[in-house]
């Protein structure tokens, strides 16, 4: 993890600290000119301005320092050019205060852009740290809790000494235990202060403790570390627990996670560097499959223990951080292993438990994020079925498969010409799968924090014009990205306008495609189609449907139930019921095709969904970067 402190370290960056107190994580860098708001989703960003933006310094500051900024860095600047005033206003709200040798136009162009990789850098390194740290239970030796206080030692740095009812086990360096005499004496106390250092103690068992004495106090990723250690320590000491239940213990199950999470972004080397101290070579092989099971009434922690036996160590099985009772196993294809059996032996473990279970086709190890979507997917029918699982079938064609190619490219090309034309192309990736499910879920699965990832759909949005509060908006640029990733992108030789989404839209491709779409609607008697035509019309107000078709919101939301199962969408379920009506708390790839089929179909004189309005105008040149936004 990037810390404030971290930065003077890296010269491209031209930053030198003024005043920094309290160290905190950076996640990303914002920059602000004359005409810039303050964003609401501030946490954690490096706030990068000049000094004719801080005439009211006061006031920006307190909305720096209540939004969670990291720091505020002035441009063209150097400590002693700042005014003092300046430094006793950043003191006072406790808000980090830094200068920078580059211009603004600098940080716009490929700094804030640097500041992301080296987030990434730190965050790998931190996951590559706490495997090492299970590599010393993965190959035990005499020495292990020297191994560990040594290897922590090193990477704090600081002075380690590890205690248990005896005294002393292990230091390092070997003079520790002289350089932590006096907190030794006081190892219950969890924070200290002595002779310039900060020490830290966690508990080892009832009598023993892991004490360790840094210069400056341990930020985030090395409080991470030491727990890691501790936990590590507690199982390699005598009279530790050791035994094939090790791999659902805390410490496991954070880098397991991580090596998740790096699979859900494409980083899929990376996953196998974390999992080859756990779990050599599991995710070698180059495809996989994802299974998200649903607990029921059997308790999260049970199932996932009962799927770690019958997995026998050849699958990355989690717990899901977004959705309280799910787990999710990433399961590598290897020739001659069949693990449907497996899956399916674990229902009859819990058969009547209420567990199910929804599995995704086989997919390359860098697609796991799609994997992961079609079983989710599968899981929301698989209650429905009495075999409690589905499979995902294999992808019969989308809307994106039978859009115009040549037409389909040139829409998508212009709408992302901001995005495509610049570095910040790497955020497409992220910003397809966050766009898939609501922020909060997204957040917790990728491993960022919600503001970090809000900001980044928002910073996208934004660059081509549009509203991520829209849901129609949110469908439109989702539905850009896919094009673009299936078809390219357009030329800069092509002539002629391009090609509008209604175009596309309204072709006979689309209309062939949305007509057997919506076909298993009509096997119900009810008027399926038109409760949903008004809830996607009404931008899925589940109210303001009910009162467009004259029926009961209680009404509305059975008809898109009974439409989920007919086809084979998730649109609603597992969403809480006071969230349904809150734009942001829909999963796209549900609503995307149920929204353009819709669009294809909309009779002759009725309303299209307000689908292809996606301009936002343009904030007012002499705009005031105040008040703040407002997410």
């Amino acid at each position: 993890m990037l810390t404030v402190r971290d930065l003077p370290a890296f010269p491209e960056l031209g930053i030198t600290a003024c005043h920094v107190g309290d160290d905190r994580e950076v996640q990303s860098a914002q920059v602000l000119s004359d005409t810039d708001w303050i964003r609401s989703n501030i946490a954690h960003a490096l706030i990068v301005t000049h000094s004719r933006y801080l005439e009211d310094a006061e006031r920006i500051m307190f909305t720096l320092s209540a939004g969670g900024a990291a720091a505020l860095v002035v441009s063209g600047a150097t400590p002693d050019t700042l005014a003092p005033a300046l430094r006793d206003t950043a003191a006072q709200h406790r808000l980090p205060l830094l200068t920078t040798s580059h211009s603004l136009s600098d940080w716009k162009a490929l700094l804030t852009h640097r500041v992301a990789e080296l987030c990434v850098t730190a965050a790998r390194r931190h996951a590559a740290r706490l495997g090492t740290l299970l590599d010393q239970l993965a190959h035990p030796r005499a020495d292990t809790v020297t191994g560990v206080a040594e290897y922590l030692a090193e990477e704090l740095p600081g002075s380690v000494v590890v205690r248990d009812a005896g005294g002393v086990r292990a230091a390092a360096p070997p003079a520790a235990p002289v350089t932590l005499a006096a907190a030794l004496e006081h190892p219950d106390q969890p924070r200290q202060a002595l002779d310039g250092l900060h020490v830290s103690s966690v508990p080892l068992g009832a009598q023993g403790a892991l004490v360790v004495g840094t210069p400056r106090p341990l930020g985030q990723a090395e409080t991470e570390l030491a727990t890691c250690a501790a936990k590590v320590l507690t199982v390699a000491m005598p009279g530790g627990q050791r035994s094939d239940d090790l791999v659902v213990s805390d410490a496991v199950r954070q880098v397991r996670l991580s090596a998740f999470q790096l699979l859900m972004t494409g980083h899929a080397v990376d996953a196998q560097r974390v999992t080859a101290s756990i779990m050599p070579g599991l995710l070698d092989p180059t495809h996989a499959q994802v299974y998200v099971a649903d607990c029921g009434r059997a308790g999260r922690a049970l199932v996932m223990a009962q799927a770690d036996r019958l997995f026998a160590g050849q699958a990355l099985t989690v717990a899901c951080p977004a959705f309280d009772n799910h787990i999710i196993s990433v399961v590598p294809l290897v020739k001659e292993q069949e693990h449907e059996h497996t899956v399916r032996h674990l229902l009859e473990v819990f058969r009547t438990a209420g567990v199910h279970i929804g599995g995704s086709q086989p997919h390359e190890l860098k697609a796991v994020g799609d994997a992961y979507d079609e079983a989710l997917a599968a899981l929301t029918r698989a209650s429905h079925y009495p075999e409690r699982i589905v499979i995902a079938s294999p992808r019969p064609p989308g809307l994106a498969d039978v859009l115009p190619a040549e037409a389909a490219r040139s829409w998508a090309s212009a709408l992302l010409q901001p995005i495509l034309s610049t570095a910040r192309i790497r955020q497409l990736e992220l910003t397809a799968m966050a766009l898939e499910f609501r922020t909060t879920a997204a957040s917790k699965v990728l491993g960022m924090h919600r503001n970090t990832l809000a900001r980044r759909v928002a910073q996208t949005c934004e660059a081509v014009g549009l509203d991520p509060e829209l849901t129609m908006h949110r469908i439109a640029l989702s539905l850009a990205i896919q094009v673009v990733r299936m078809h390219g992108t357009g030329s800069a030789a092509e002539s002629g306008p391009p090609a509008t989404l209604h175009d596309l839209l309204t072709s006979q491709e689309v209309r062939a495609w949305a007509d057997k779409t919506l076909r298993p609607l009509a096997t119900d008697r009810r008027d399926l189609v038109r409760t949903l035509r008004a809830w996607v019309t009404c931008e899925f107000h589940v109210d303001q449907a009910a009162a467009r078709v004259g029926i009961a919101p209680k009404t509305v939301r059975a008809h898109i139930q009974a439409a989920e199962h007919l086809l084979e969408r998730d649109f609603i379920t597992g969403i809480p019921q006071d969230l349904m009506e809150d734009h942001g708390e829909h999963r796209l790839s549900g609503i995307r095709p149920l929204t353009c089929a819709m669009y294809a179909t909309t009779p002759p004189g009725e309303p299209y969904p307000a689908l292809t309005t996606v301009a936002r105008a343009p904030r007012p040149a002499n705009a005031s970067p105040w008040p703040v936004e407002v997410s």
